[in-house]
């Protein structure tokens, strides 16, 4: 039988690394001090809509129930987090530190790295306008990496107003500037250069040097070349500000400015960033400053945050052998057939205990135990080591205490 495309099934080992890396992911958030919050796996589609734009929106999986409302499964995270604070938390105090672990589904082609189900982990920070909301965001991005075990993955940043100004000095229409983003996203310094030669002018000839210029604070200062100061003020001491924060805690070779990022989501207004390594071709964590998002739910608040994709992680990790450590055996002990009291008792004492399901005799429970990978064998008040054979008592083990 054939799984639905773009969907996965997780065997046990597989499953515990990827639950390892959810408890790392999660540690960070926590020592953050974001709390977790969690939202039904479909939505109303007016809802999603409202937070991804109609083009977006598009690649959910949409269905009516019996109603005839039309539902569509979430297919990421930001936008029903907006709608949980919009509808719930509107009178709790602010700024709210929110996270979550979940399945989204998107209705994308499947490739590496693109699933149509995966699982995002993200934080969001709402209520805060200000640099340092900004600068929390990133440095909790930088140590969920390290978390994750990929502490030389690198951030590109980028902000949304940097962008803007640059094309509104140029001078270009709105159909125009949304042609030159796309064009700018995708780095097609091609089509870049062709649409400067049919615009004409020497502002525009900016566009093909924007596509190229990154690095560090050093590109602010060669972008205000071309670019007056006023237009684009707030954007770079937003830049700088993140950029000398991550160098006091030598993160600073990390981060990278990269004026042709820009996320395809349209709800972006400020600063933005993505997460690389150099063995993929994708990224690993994104997110930025979506100031505008929780109006469209009737609560005007500022926002910022990021969601990276959990297989993404594994997949990274996976290339590099350094996959979380699978699970344990699925027991510590092996209980012969009839001895209830004694597995319940190793159970309160915090072992994992599975029974023999049949009268077998001690060989036959060390073999079973042999081909489960569980350690001990407990029969007739003996703790046999499967490895060697060695005996003890249990009640060495239970501290004396022995259920009769």
């Amino acid at each position: 039988m054939r799984l639905p495309a773009g969907t996965r099934d997780w065997l046990p080992g597989e499953f515990a690394a990827k639950r390892s890396l959810e408890a790392a992911l999660r540690g960070v958030f926590v020592r953050f001090g974001y709390q977790e919050a969690a939202t039904p796996g479909f939505e109303r589609v007016d809802v999603i809509e409202a937070g991804l734009g109609k083009a977006l929106a598009e690649e959910s999986f949409r269905f009516s129930d019996r109603r005839g409302t039309n539902l569509a499964l979430r297919p990421e995270m930001t936008t029903p987090i907006a709608r949980l604070v919009s509808t719930r938390l509107r009178g709790a105090p602010m700024p709210l530190r929110l996270c979550y672990v979940a399945p989204v589904y998107r209705y994308e082609e499947p490739q590496e790295g693109r699933m149509r189900e995966f699982t995002q982990a993200g934080v969001e920070l709402i209520g805060n306008a200000s640099v340092e909301a900004d600068v929390e965001i990133m440095l909790s991005a930088l140590e969920a990496l390290d978390a994750a075990g990929l502490p030389d993955a690198r951030i590109d940043v980028n902000h949304v107003a940097i962008v803007e100004a640059v094309l509104r000095e140029v001078g270009l229409s709105p159909d125009e500037e949304h042609q030159v983003k796309g064009l700018l996203g995708r780095r097609n310094l091609v089509a870049l250069r062709a649409f400067c030669a049919r615009h004409g002018g020497p502002k525009v000839q900016v566009l093909p040097e924007l596509a190229l210029l990154r690095g560090g604070v050093e590109v602010l200062d060669r972008l205000l070349r071309h670019v007056p100061h006023p237009r684009v003020d707030g954007g770079i001491a937003r830049l700088r500000a993140i950029l000398s924060r991550a160098e006091s805690l030598s993160m600073g070779h990390r981060i990278s400015i990269d004026f042709a990022l820009l996320r395809d989501f349209e709800y972006y207004t400020g600063l933005v960033f993505e997460a690389y390594v150099p063995e993929l071709g994708f990224s690993l964590l994104g997110g930025g400053r979506y100031d505008g998002l929780l109006g469209n739910f009737g609560f005007p608040a500022p926002a910022v945050g990021w969601t990276s994709g959990v297989e993404r992680l594994l997949i990274a990790l996976e290339r590099r052998g350094g996959l979380p450590a699978a699970a344990a055996a699925p027991a510590e002990y092996l209980v012969a057939a009839g001895d209830d009291r004694l597995a319940r008792s190793l159970r309160e004492h915090g072992a994992r205990v599975a029974r023999s399901l049949d009268g077998a005799d001690e060989g036959e429970l060390l073999a079973q135990a042999q081909a489960h990978g569980i350690p001990c064998v407990v029969a007739g008040g003996i703790c046999i080591q499967v490895a060697d054979g060695s005996r003890r008592p249990i009640a060495d083990v239970l501290g004396g205490e022995v259920p009769a």
